[in-house]
This record gives structure tokens, sequence and C-alpha cells, in this order.
């Protein structure tokens, strides 16, 4: 509710609370889905709660930390908190990609990955940047597999966030970054066909120029039949 609150309660905006951890990606799926199609899926790494709060805003600040820094750890809490992220993303795959195989409809399955290079609010822990990535990986190896029906790629977004506000001012950017990725996703979405060549791409954004290009290539543009979303990235300072 706070969500929708905060974006204004924008058209078609769907809330589902739960979770997607293993052990609970299940039923979470099924709540929502229950027996409706699903024809895309776009799955983001350090995803940004759009807040004008400046911590606590995505799913990296769940990951245990602590003053010890990175040898805090034994080895088998090592091994679990290192993968939480990539153990996320796979226990929702594992429940979402037969949903797509299942539609009937050509589908895609696209991670959205940052650089790897610092946390949207500051410099990311030891154990997020570890898990930064295994997100990696993960996209690789799903990238690499054959799945009926389903074109599978990954965009890393390579530009700053949390721009200092000098930066901001000298270079300013015509649309919020979070703007143009969705728009961008949305696009990819739209482009599967049965023809689709796809399959396996790592679509890097490393400067506004190649953003602009792929809004282009993939005829990605704002969705003029929803309002407007709130303009709150300059307050939060993430671009």
């Amino acid at each position: 509710a706070r969500l929708a609150e905060e974006l204004e309660h924008p058209e078609r905006l769907v809330l589902v609370h739960g979770s997607l951890l293993p052990g609970q990606a299940s039923k979470t799926v099924a709540d929502a889905l229950d027996s409706q199609a699903l024809n895309h899926v776009v799955a983001h790494g350090a995803v940004r709660y759009w807040t004008t709060k400046r911590v606590g805003c995505d799913e990296t600040f769940s990951l245990q930390s602590g003053p010890g820094g990175l040898f805090q750890y034994s080895a088998e809490e090592f091994a679990t908190a290192s993968s939480q992220l990539a153990s996320l993303h796979y226990a929702a795959a594992q429940e979402l990609i037969p949903r797509i195989q299942s539609s009937g409809q050509p589908a895609s399955y696209t991670f959205v990955t940052g650089d790897g290079s610092g946390h949207p609010g500051g410099k990311r822990s030891a154990i997020g940047e570890i898990n930064s990535h295994h997100a990696w990986g993960l996209s690789s190896a799903m990238r690499q597999e054959s799945f009926e029906n389903v074109v599978c790629r990954e965009l890393r977004v390579e530009l700053q966030v949390n721009r200092p506000h000098e930066e901001r001012v000298a270079e300013p950017r015509e649309r919020p970054l979070s703007e143009d990725i969705g728009d961008l996703c949305a696009g990819l979405a739209a482009s599967v066909d049965a023809d689709s060549t796809d399959h396996g791409k790592l679509l890097r954004i490393s400067d506004q120029t190649t953003l602009e290009n792929l809004l282009q290539e993939y005829d990605a543009a704002e969705d003029k039949s929803i309002g407007p979303l709130p303009n709150m990235w300059e307050l939060a300072g993430s671009l």
C-alpha cells in the first residue's frame, strides 16, 4: 500500500505481498498469478524501492552484514551469505520459467543488473559485491540454457547512479534513468516473436548514446495510456 501511495496510485499497478526467497517462491507465485497466463518476466538485481528515503530501499540491505567486514563469516556462513541474491533469483526463475513456457506464446526473461561498481545509496558492502557478481553468473548460465519458447537476455546498466549534485547539473539527463530502463524493458518484451534471435544476448549500457540507440532499436517508448509517475529522482539523488 505504501508503494502505491508514494507512486500516486498509477493505473494497472498490481501489488504482490510475499517473498521469492527459496522455500517461499512457489506460494508467492501461486497466490499472485493463480491460473493467469504469464508471458514476460523482468528480474531486477538490486532494484531500488522508489522513495525519498536514502537507505533501506532495496534487497541488498537484507544481505547479512556486520562491523567485522568480509572475514567475519565462518566458511558455512559465507557460503550462504555470498549467494543470497542469486538464490533468490534462482528460486524465482525456477517457478516463473515453466509459467511463461506454458503460455503458448513467445515469451521472455530479462535480467536487469548493475555493473558491480557500487550501491545506489553509496559504497556496496563486500558481501553485496560478491552477491552482485553471483547474479551475473546466474544470468549468464540462464542465457546459455535452451528454453523452449523463451528468450533470455541480460540488460547490464553501467551508467553511474547516485551522481553528485554538481555532475547532475553539469550533465543533466533528459529523463530519469529508471524511466528509460523501464521503457527499454517493455520494448524488449514487445519485440519477442517466433523468429527472435535475441536469446542469450548481453546488452551493456555503458553510456547515454548506447541507451538511446537501444531504445530506438527496440522501438521503446513511453506508454501514453498510463498517467505519468512522480519524478522523485532529483529528491533521492539516485541519478
